[in-house]
C-alpha cells in the first residue's frame, strides 16, 4: 500500500498544469519555500478528492471486488486518454502571472489549493488510478487504506519537493517552454502505465475463462464490512458479539459452498479474558480465561475443532509466563504462542486455510505467523465457524470465506445420506430419486467422462438438481456427496430440459444441452461435444 500510494500520489501531481507552472514561477521569482508551499496546498487538494474518491468507492466495495480485472482495463483506457490529452497540451495557456508580492506561507498554500481544487475531472484520473493500482481490494485492511492514504500524500509532498530542488537547482537554465518536454515524458509514462494495465487485465481475464464455457467459480464472501453478516445473522452491527453467559457452549456456523478447498479469515477479540478476571456463568460459578475456537463440521457430521485459549499459570517452566494456547481437536495437536499475539482482550487477526482436509492456521496481533498444521479427518467440509466455551464473549470482525481455483462447485444439503433418505421417502415426484449412468456415446476429444457416476436427483426452483454421490474417478480428490454436478433447468416443454453440466475439470457446459425423460431413462444429448449419456433409476421410491 506504500509503494501504491506512492505511486498514485506521485501521478497525481506530476502533469504540469497551471498549477505546476504556478509552482515553478514561484520557485523561480522568489525561492524554492514559496514554491514548495504553492506545492502543499496543491497535494491538500489532490489528498480530499482522493479521500472522496475511496469514500465513494467503498460503498461499492463488493462490485468492485468482482470486476477488478474490468475495472483495471477501463482504468487503463482512462489513463491512456489521460496520457494523450497531456502528451498534447500546452501547460502555459491562459496561465495568467501572478502579481503578488511577499505572499505569506498560508497564502502560497491556499494558492496551490484553489487552483487544484477549481479542477474536479481530477476525480476521473484517480478513479482509473485507483482502479489501475488496485487500491481496493477485498482482503485490504481499514487501517492499510489509512497507510495508503498518508502515501498518496506523501508521494505528491515528495513530487513537489523535487520540483523545486531542480528548478531551483537549474535556475539559470530552466525555461518555462520545457514544461511542454516534461508533460510530454509524464504523458508517455502514463500511456505505458496504461498499456501495462491493459495487457495484465486481459491476461487474468483470459486465464480465469479456459476453452469453452467458463468454470463455476464459487464468489467469495465478505461479512461484517458495514454490510452485515450473511449467514453469521447479527443483523447491521459492525462486529459479531458472541456471548456464552450460560453453562453451554455457543456455535454460530454457517454453511460452505465449496468445502473441499477454502480460506476462511477474521479478527477476534476475547472480551472475558482480562488479566487475573473471572467471569460469571449462570449458576453462581466463576470462570478465569474462558476459551473460543473454530468449528469445522463435514457432510457425514463430523466435527473437527481448534480450541484457543489463554494460559498465565503454565506448569513447565521452559515456558513464558504468558502464553495463547492452540488445540486441534482429533488430532490432539497443541502449541502455544508466547510472542507476536495479543494475550488477552485485544485483537488478533486468523487465517484458516483449508485444502482436501489439510489445515494450516496463521495468526497474529500485526501480522501473520504459522501456528498449526494438522489432518483435519475431514475431506470436504460443510460447515465452519466459531464456538465460544460457557463464561465467554468474543468480538468478531472483518470475517472473510474465500474460495480459491479448485473450488468450483455449489454443495447441497441432500449430500447427507440421512436427509436425502428421508426426503426421497416422502417425495411422490417420479423424477426424484437415486440415478445412475446406465450407458454413454462419448467423442473423448471433447468430452470426457468423469467416473460411472451415481446422483441424486432433487426437485429445485428452476426445474430438478443432479447431486453427485459418488463415482468419480477424474480429480476425484476434488468432488464429494452433495455437489451439484448438474442442472435440468425447464425449458416450457414437457418431458424436455435445457441443461448445464459441470464435467470433471469444474467447467461448465451449457451450449444447446438437452434432457428428456422416457421411463426408465434420463437422456442427456451434448451435441457441441457430440456425446451422449443416458440415466437410470436404481433405487425406487417406497410407496405408503
Amino acid at each position: 500500500m506504500i509503494w501504491r500510494g506512492i505511486a498514485i500520489g506521485i501521478i497525481i501531481s506530476a502533469p504540469m498544469g497551471p498549477v505546476g507552472i504556478l509552482c515553478v514561477q514561484r520557485t523561480l521569482e522568489k525561492g524554492r519555500r514559496t514554491g514548495f508551499f504553492t506545492g502543499i496546498g496543491a497535494a491538500i487538494s489532490d489528498m480530499i478528492y482522493c479521500l472522496l474518491t475511496g469514500f465513494c468507492l467503498s460503498f461499492i466495495e463488493e462490485f468492485l471486488t468482482r470486476n477488478h480485472n474490468i475495472l483495471q482495463l477501463i482504468g487503463s483506457v482512462v489513463l491512456i486518454g489521460f496520457g494523450v490529452y497531456l502528451f498534447k497540451s500546452n501547460p502555459t495557456r491562459n496561465l495568467k502571472k501572478p502579481e503578488e508580492e511577499g505572499i505569506s506561507d498560508g497564502r502560497n498554500i491556499l494558492n496551490g489549493f484553489l487552483f487544484t481544487f477549481s479542477n474536479p475531472l481530477i476525480i476521473f484520473l484517480i478513479i482509473g488510478l485507483f482502479a489501475r493500482f488496485n487500491f481496493f481490494m477485498p482482503e485490504i485492511k481499514f487501517y492499510h487504506y489509512m497507510i495508503g492514504f498518508i502515501s498518496i500524500g506523501a508521494g505528491a509532498l515528495l513530487w513537489w519537493w523535487l520540483v523545486t530542488f531542480l528548478v531551483a537547482k537549474l535556475r539559470a537554465h530552466f525555461n518555462l517552454r520545457s514544461m511542454w518536454l516534461v508533460n510530454k515524458i509524464i504523458g508517455g509514462i502514463i500511456f505505458i502505465f496504461a498499456i501495462a494495465g491493459i495487457v495484465s487485465a486481459v491476461s487474468a481475464m483470459c486465464e480465469a475463462a479456459p476453452r469453452g464455457n467458463p468454470p463455476a467459480k464459487i464468489e467469495n464472501e465478505y461479512m461484517n464490512r458495514s454490510r452485515g453478516f450473511s449467514g453469521f445473522g447479527n443483523g447491521n452491527d459492525s462486529t459479531l458479539i458472541i456471548t456464552a453467559s450460560t453453562p453451554d457452549t455457543i456455535c454460530n456456523l454457517i454453511p460452505l459452498r465449496g468445502g473441499g478447498r477454502f480460506d476462511f479469515s477474521f479478527r477476534a477479540a476475547n472480551l472475558h479474558n482480562g488479566s487475573g478476571k473471572r467471569y460469571n456463568i449462570e449458576g453462581g460459578k466463576k470462570i478465569a480465561h474462558p476459551g473460543w475456537g473454530i468449528v469445522i463440521t463435514g457432510a457425514d457430521g463430523d466435527r473437527e475443532t481448534i480450541s484457543i485459549f489463554t494460559d498465565d499459570h503454565p506448569k513447565d517452566e521452559t515456558y513464558s509466563p504468558t502464553a495463547l494456547c492452540f488445540k486441534a481437536g482429533r488430532s490432539e495437536k497443541r502449541v502455544r504462542i508466547d510472542s507476536g499475539i495479543d494475550f488477552f482482550t485485544g485483537r488478533n487477526a486468523f487465517l484458516l486455510s483449508f485444502d482436501r482436509g489439510e489445515a494450516t492456521l496463521m495468526g497474529g496481533n500485526r501480522e501473520y505467523k504459522p501456528i498449526l498444521s494438522w489432518d483435519a479427518g475431514i475431506a470436504h467440509a460443510d460447515s465452519i465457524g466459531f464456538f465460544v466455551a460457557p463464561g465467554g464473549a468474543v468480538d468478531f470482525d472483518n470475517i472473510a470465506l474465500e474460495y480459491p481455483e479448485g473450488s468450483f462447485i455449489e454443495r447441497s444439503e441432500y449430500g447427507n445420506a440421512a436427509i436425502l433418505e428421508s426426503y426421497l421417502r416422502r417425495s411422490s415426484d417420479e423424477m426424484e430419486g437415486m440415478w445412475r449412468i446406465y450407458d454413454r456415446s462419448l467423442d473423448e476429444d471433447n468430452l470426457r467422462m468423469g467416473g460411472d457416476y451415481i446422483f441424486a436427483i432433487v426437485k429445485s426452483p428452476e426445474g430438478y438438481d443432479l447431486i453427485y454421490l459418488m463415482g468419480a474417478e477424474i480429480r476425484k480428490e476434488d468432488w464429494a456427496p452433495g455437489m451439484i454436478k448438474g442442472k435440468l433447468i425447464d425449458s416450457g416443454f414437457e418431458g424436455v430440459w435445457d441443461v448445464e453440466w459441470y464435467d470433471a475439470t469444474g467447467a461448465l457446459l451449457s451450449k444447446d444441452i438437452k434432457a428428456s425423460y422416457e421411463e426408465p431413462l434420463i437422456s442427456i444429448q451434448f451435441p457441441y461435444h457430440s456425446s451422449s449419456i443416458r440415466l437410470r433409476k436404481i433405487i425406487r421410491k417406497e410407496k405408503h
